[in-house]
C-alpha cells in the first residue's frame, strides 16, 4: 500500500489516531467529533447542528453520541443560565476524559467573576425558584374590563374577516372562473366584510357579485370593482308590529257555574255558563222529568176511537 501525503500548510486540524483508528466508534461518531474539534476557537456550534451539516440523519446521530459519550469523548449537562432559563452545555474532548475532568474543564467558564460589583443602576431581579407543585387551574391574573374590551372586538373582527374570506372563496363553486388563491381571498377579505355588515344574506350577496361576469375579459378584475364600488345601501331595520289593542282574553267571560276556581270561556251569544256547565244542566233536567209509561198514547188513541164510534150514528140507521 503506498501512500502519498502532502502536509496543509493552512485549514488543517490535528487529530489523534486514536479517533481515527478507534475499534468501537462509528463513521459518523468519527465524523461528528473530527467536525467540531476542526472549528474555530470560540465557536459556539451545538452538536446536532454539526450533524445537519454533516448529513447525518437524526437516527444515526443518536447513535453517534451514545457512542461518543460511552468512550467519554462527549459530556453533556442541564443548567440554569443567570436568567433562569435551562440550556444544555456540551464539551466535546480529543482524548477520554473522566466525568472530573470534563467538569473542571468547563467550570472555570461558568464560575461568576469574584470580583465585587461596581455600585450603579440595579441589576435584573433572580428568578424565583420552581414551584414544587404544580398549581391547579388558572393562575394568571384576569384581564380588566379595558384589556378585555380590545380582546372582543378583535376577535369579533376576526370572525367577520374568516367568513368574508371563506364567502369569496365559495365562488368558484358557482362561477369557476372566479378561483382565487387562498392569499387573494385574505387580502380582499375587509371588502367582502362590508357587504356582509349590509345585512343582505350570503346568496344574494354571491349572486349579485357573480352575475354577468362570465363575459368579462378579467372576471377577477371585474370582482374587485364590485367589491370596491358597487356596495348596496344598508337595509334598515324594520320595526317590531305592536301587538293587537284587543287580545282575546278580553272577549271572554267567566261561568256563573259551581266551579272550584273561576273558570274563563269565550260565549257566542249572551251565555252565562260555559259549555260544561250547560251540557250538565241540561241532562240533569232531563233525568228530573216524569217518565211517559209506555203503551199510554196508543190506549188514548182506542178509547177516543171507540168514544166516536158510540156517538155516531151507524149508516144503516
Amino acid at each position: 500500500m503506498h501512500r502519498h501525503v502532502s502536509a496543509p500548510t493552512r485549514f488543517f486540524s490535528q487529530l489523534p489516531n486514536d479517533i481515527i483508528r478507534h475499534p468501537r466508534l462509528s463513521a459518523n461518531a468519527v465524523r461528528l467529533l473530527a467536525w467540531q474539534l476542526s472549528l474555530p476557537e470560540g465557536t459556539d456550534e451545538p452538536l446536532w447542528k454539526t450533524a445537519e451539516r454533516a448529513g447525518i440523519g437524526k437516527v444515526a446521530f443518536q447513535h453517534a453520541k451514545r457512542q461518543l459519550r460511552a468512550e467519554r469523548y462527549l459530556f453533556e449537562w442541564r443548567r440554569q443560565n443567570e436568567h433562569g432559563r435551562w440550556q444544555t452545555v456540551q464539551l466535546v474532548a480529543n482524548i477520554p476524559l473522566s466525568p472530573d475532568e470534563a467538569r473542571a474543564a468547563v467550570q472555570p467558564a461558568a464560575q461568576p467573576a469574584a470580583a465585587v460589583p461596581a455600585a450603579g443602576a440595579p441589576t435584573r431581579r433572580p428568578v424565583a425558584p420552581q414551584p414544587r407543585k404544580t398549581p391547579v387551574g388558572n393562575t394568571s391574573h384576569p384581564p380588566t374590563k379595558a384589556e378585555a374590551a380590545p380582546q372582543l372586538d378583535a376577535e369579533t373582527d376576526a370572525r367577520a374577516h374568516a367568513r368574508a374570506e371563506a364567502l369569496l372563496l365559495s365562488l368558484s363553486h358557482s362561477a369557476p372562473y372566479l378561483a382565487m388563491p387562498a392569499r387573494k381571498a385574505r387580502r380582499w377579505a375587509p371588502l367582502a366584510a362590508r357587504w356582509l355588515e349590509c345585512g343582505i344574506g350570503t346568496e344574494e350577496i354571491r349572486t349579485a357579485l357573480t352575475a354577468g361576469l362570465e363575459q368579462a375579459r378579467s372576471p377577477l378584475g371585474a370582482l374587485r370593482w364590485r367589491l370596491e364600488h358597487a356596495l348596496p345601501e344598508p337595509i334598515a331595520t324594520q320595526p317590531n308590529k305592536a301587538a293587537p289593542s284587543s287580545p282575546r282574553v278580553s272577549r271572554m267571560r267567566e261561568c256563573a257555574g259551581p266551579h272550584v276556581q273561576p273558570l274563563l270561556f269565550t260565549p257566542v251569544g249572551d251565555e252565562e255558563r260555559c259549555p260544561a256547565c250547560r251540557t250538565t244542566s241540561a241532562a240533569a233536567q232531563a233525568a228530573a222529568a216524569p217518565a211517559t209509561p209506555p203503551g199510554t198514547g196508543l190506549h188514548a188513541f182506542r178509547a177516543a176511537r171507540n168514544a166516536l164510534a158510540a156517538t155516531t150514528p151507524s149508516a144503516a140507521t
